[in-house]
């Protein structure tokens, strides 16, 4: 299950919304109850419901139900920090320190 890495959320409250919404979604797209998922998860379904309207809950409650639906992986590895933007400065800087070296030249013996 992917989730849509072009939607674009503009406040914490949409972004949690859309948190509950794939939670929803994935559980039932694996035919679970309410009831399934929070025993798995070890939470109670009063939780679970109030995550699935609300975003609401703590972040161990998300881990939880995330490694329960089988999709903590796909959430951790949407955690990579984005790389450093470099400067030109940065490049020029960086090249000029791994210029390689120039080999010698063989010379012929003249005999």
């Amino acid at each position: 299950m992917r989730m849509n890495n072009n939607v674009l959320r503009n406040t914490p409250q949409e972004a949690l919304i859309a948190l509950a919404g794939f939670v929803k979604t994935v559980r039932l797209n694996q035919e679970m109850t309410l009831e399934e998922l929070s025993t798995r998860a070890g939470v109670s379904r009063s939780s679970l419901i109030r995550f699935e309207k609300l975003g609401a809950g703590s972040t161990e409650t998300q881990v939880k139900i995330f490694a329960a639906l089988g999709v903590l992986d796909l959430m951790v590895s949407a955690l990579v920090p984005p790389e450093k933007e470099m400067t030109i400065a940065d490049l020029k800087k960086r090249s000029s320190s791994h210029q390689r070296q120039r080999g010698r030249r063989k010379t012929r013996g003249i005999s």
